[in-house]
């Protein structure tokens, strides 16, 4: 053990000997959104946790301070204090908070009386190993099925702390599962994971995409397929990756073609999940939105010609990635247009093969993945 560990377990003993506060740090990024964002919903609509305890959302920055989500009241902190009455408010809560609820920018137990409840960010298609083991000491980690269990053995998981509980953010996905009824378009919704990472040089691979995106590879190109979404009354939303490096994209909005990203989502006053129940399909690729979406029941579509080169960078979860994953895949523009004109004249040759899949990767398909974990929380944990 090093010295930092030593030190780290001596502090964190030492605090464990002072009483723990009723109080619940949230994390997500960005801030407010995600699985912890609909757990935290579920709680203020449904439960009494809101007059029981101190509602703590932690974030990166400053930016979008409130002081009330869903109706209810909470607190705003930040990891990046600038004051001395920010430094004590992290550090205050991050000591004596009872529970721990994050979904991504990890957020580390600071002693042992703590319960970290890890409400995922998606299930294994790539594997980024580097990034799944800092996730640290965690009470409860959220998977969608033990199928993938030894993904979780090889990250420090183990049968005590994994829940085969599902995602939170897949409740809404399945509350409205089945085609969107009364449509007067189609949407179809494009969600590529990043291969250019903003901020992480280890993480990127050679852009060989002249407009940052797989399959259109020219402004003709998004021009004919801006005509051919006309033509058949549909709109392609693109939302880029969180994690990608935008600068690499060179994509037009066209009157049919539409830039998803988050000051979209903001003007639409949408949730990331909220508007994916508006679309009609999903084209993705290595991304796990790819899981998620199949519990809405709708097609999906995968762009994947640089599959080799994801491989070389990030192993697969399945070796054999078509064998696993069936679905139309996209090379060309002419596969593309096939796949519009597919959803939007709803020929959906896969609809069998997806709902085998779904409950594959999947052990409950009910939609109530929040109210399992609150449960779970006051039983075991005393919530």
């Amino acid at each position: 053990m090093s010295l930092k560990d030593i030190l780290i377990e001596s502090f964190s003993s030492a605090t464990s000997k002072f009483p723990r506060k009723k109080a619940i740090i949230f994390e997500s990024t960005p801030n407010f959104t995600d699985n912890t964002y609909w757990f935290f919903k579920y709680l203020a609509e449904n439960t009494d946790v809101p007059k029981k305890y101190k509602l703590v959302w932690l974030l990166k920055t400053h930016d979008g301070f409130r002081d009330k989500l869903c109706g209810v009241k909470i607190k705003s902190i930040t990891k990046n204090p600038t004051n001395l009455k920010e430094k004590f408010d992290f550090t205050y809560y991050s000591l004596f908070a009872k529970f721990i609820v994050d979904c991504n920018n990890y957020v580390y137990k600071k002693n042992y009386q703590q319960k970290r409840v890890f409400l995922g960010h998606g299930m294994p298609l790539k594997i980024v190993k580097d990034y799944d083991l800092i996730k640290g000491e965690v009470d409860m980690n959220m998977i969608t099925t033990y199928n993938f269990n030894s993904h979780f053995y090889d990250i420090g998981d183990t049968d005590e702390n994994m829940r085969n509980f599902g995602y939170c953010r897949t409740d809404i996905l399945a509350e409205n599962a089945g085609k969107r009824k009364n449509r007067d378009k189609t949407y179809i919704v494009w969600m590529p994971t990043y291969r250019q990472h903003f901020s992480a040089s280890e993480l990127k691979i050679e852009n060989r995409f002249p407009l940052g995106l797989p399959v259109i590879k020219s402004h003709d190109n998004m021009r004919e397929i801006n005509d051919y979404l006309k033509e058949k009354n549909t709109i392609l939303y693109i939302r880029p990756h969180p994690a990608q490096d935008v600068s690499v994209m060179h994509i037009d909005e066209m009157s049919n073609i539409v830039i998803a990203d988050n000051a979209f989502l903001d003007s639409k006053g949408m949730q990331l999940y909220e508007f994916l129940t508006k679309t009609d399909a999903l084209i993705t690729d290595y991304s796990s939105v790819y899981y998620d979406y199949l519990m809405i029941e709708r097609p999906i579509a995968l762009a994947i010609e640089d599959l080799d080169d994801f491989k070389a960078k990030w192993p697969m979860y399945f070796d054999d990635f078509k064998a696993n994953y069936k679905c139309p895949y996209l090379y060309t523009v002419e596969d593309l247009k096939k796949f519009i004109k597919d959803v939007a004249e709803d020929n959906d040759e896969y609809e069998e093969k997806r709902l085998k899949a779904k409950n594959r990767f999947y052990d409950y398909t009910d939609g109530k993945t929040c109210e399992r974990i609150y449960k779970f929380m006051v039983n075991e944990y005393g919530l």
